[in-house]
């Protein structure tokens, strides 16, 4: 009997401690799960994140009004249409006017395919989840969607294959 619940009790502990491990919270901090990203735009029911499972994704956030994230986004945007590359560029833009956001789009030559813009209602959650209250950033994000670097350099990306 005493065998009987000590085993029983064993195996509840790690059935616990197993599944506390493979559902660790999301955090935009490096080696945790990244938040989820809801743009509130339709966009298909998927965000662009879901749509890029299981690949190397640099996640940029910017705004036309600060220009330090979007010469980051510009820089992004041109590392990623080498040759070669092992991740995949999504850019979210929070610039409160969709006019502004398209007019920047063609003016700085982006990739229109991997920049959006987000809803005014999702850009408040996303700058909680994401920790963008002082400054923008980008985060590399692994195939199994874990932050693996924040703001990551060229020589870095380079090395994702």
């Amino acid at each position: 009997m005493n065998k009987t619940l000590l085993t029983i009790a064993v195996v509840a502990l790690l059935t616990l401690f197993t599944s506390a491990y493979y559902s660790a919270p999301a955090d935009s901090r490096i080696g945790y799960k990244a938040p989820a990203l809801a743009l509130g735009n339709g966009n298909n029911g998927l965000s662009p994140l879901q749509q890029r499972r299981g690949e190397n994704v640099l996640l940029t956030f910017w705004t036309s009004a600060d220009a330090e994230s979007r010469l980051s986004n510009m820089h992004y945007d041109r590392l990623s249409r080498g040759g070669g590359k092992g991740f995949v560029h999504v850019s979210v833009n929070l610039d409160r006017s969709i006019s502004v956001f398209n007019s920047i789009v063609a003016l700085d030559n982006l990739d229109r395919s991997s920049h959006f813009n987000t809803s005014i209602e999702a850009q408040e959650s996303i700058i909680k989840n994401w920790r963008l209250n002082e400054s923008y950033h980008s985060f590399l994000i692994d195939g199994e969607g874990k932050i693996v670097a924040i703001d990551p350099d060229a020589q870095m990306l380079a090395r994702l294959k």
